[in-house]
């Protein structure tokens, strides 16, 4: 993909061992009424695992017909947009047609399969979904494939077992975020979980990954995981609560910012270090003036390019790996003027939106 720039030096500012944070075992309990699935407190099993050198000159193939795409999404956030576009840049290198329809948000799977089943009676190639929610998608995702047209979950993992995923590793990016709290915070400290949509398989899997990666970190302490939709309304609101029943806390850990975005909370709250997934105009701009001091990229722009990719040589006949993993890291001030973090994460000025 020629739109993202070569990386120099060490691109991987935090990494983690899988393997060091299992060997101090699997989380047990529930994280306050989330009951995390064996599943989701284990690492992404890819078959395929891009590298950001990957990225670099990633190129989609010519379709051999004029495929049609339909890119199903639960609603228009940051994230989603970017994944869309990153899809649109392929559509267009590889000449073929990407449409795009939306639910009403994540708490809604019902208004998702319905826009989808309305978008089916176009008799798309293929289907790309992000699911609003992993187990209510999944009927829906695998009947379209028994009925002949291949899926692929892209940034979002569905619970089923025949669509191929393109997607980044949730869990670990859980670990990268506890690694960049305990990089951040020597000493320890307690913190609050902005845990996310309850039922979103990204937030649950994040969550899972940052309450095992602490377990190597005595000294830090998660006194309150706090859910919520991804409206910033109701993650401000729900912060504020938990923030005024916990009122001394070191850190806030946010499984994707655009649930409680840095410059939105309270002047009081400002000297806890704030980590999140999810690179933004947004967040960049908060790493660059010290509100945000870590940021955990998920490049969906890289990503949702890889899906249109292995979608069209799905169709051309080529072999496809069916579980495909983005890279993982974590950001901090001194990698803000780095374009290998903005340029498969954040759109260009110029760009509209999808809506």
């Amino acid at each position: 993909m020629a739109r993202i720039a070569k990386c120099r030096g060490d691109w991987f500012a935090t990494t983690v061992s899988v393997a060091a944070v299992l060997a101090f075992g699997t989380y047990t309990a529930s994280a306050q009424g989330l009951d995390l699935t064996d599943a989701e407190k284990t690492p992404a099993k890819c078959d395929t695992t891009y590298k950001v050198s990957d990225l670099v000159g990633y190129k989609a193939p010519k379709a051999k017909k004029p495929y049609h795409f339909e890119f199903s999404v639960p609603m228009f956030i940051p994230y989603i947009q970017a994944l869309i576009y990153g899809a649109q840049l392929a559509a267009k290198d590889a000449g073929v047609t990407l449409t795009v329809d939306a639910g009403k948000g994540f708490m809604d799977p019902a208004a998702q399969i319905t826009q989808l089943e309305n978008a089916l009676t176009h008799k798309p190639d293929a289907v790309l979904i992000n699911p609003s929610d992993p187990d209510g998608m999944t009927p829906t995702i695998d009947e379209i494939i028994a009925n002949g047209t291949p899926v692929f979950d892209v940034g979002t993992l569905s619970n089923s077992q025949k669509s191929l995923k393109v997607v980044q590793d949730d869990y670990g990016q859980g670990l990268i975020g506890a690694e960049a709290v305990a990089k951040l915070l020597p000493q320890g400290g307690p913190g609050i979980l902005m845990g996310g949509p309850p039922n979103a398989s990204w937030a649950r899997r994040r969550v899972a990954g940052f309450l095992d990666g602490i377990k190597k970190h005595p000294n830090i302490k998660v006194i309150a995981v706090v859910s919520s939709d991804n409206a910033a309304s109701d993650g401000i609101t729900k912060f504020s609560n938990a923030a005024q029943a916990n009122p001394k806390f070191d850190f806030i850990y946010v499984t994707g910012s655009f649930v409680l975005q840095p410059q939105s909370i309270p002047a009081e709250y400002h000297k806890a270090v704030y980590v999140a997934g999810s690179l933004t105009p947004v967040t960049l701009e908060a790493l660059k003036e010290g509100s945000a001091a870590s940021i955990l990229p998920d490049f969906p722009i890289s990503v949702g390019y890889i899906g249109v990719s292995l979608a069209v040589h799905k169709l051309n006949g080529d072999s496809v790996t069916q579980y495909n993993c983005a890279p993982s890291g974590a950001m901090f001030k001194a990698d803000v003027n780095n374009p290998v973090w903005t340029e498969g994460s954040i759109m260009p000025a110029d760009a509209v939106p999808a809506k």
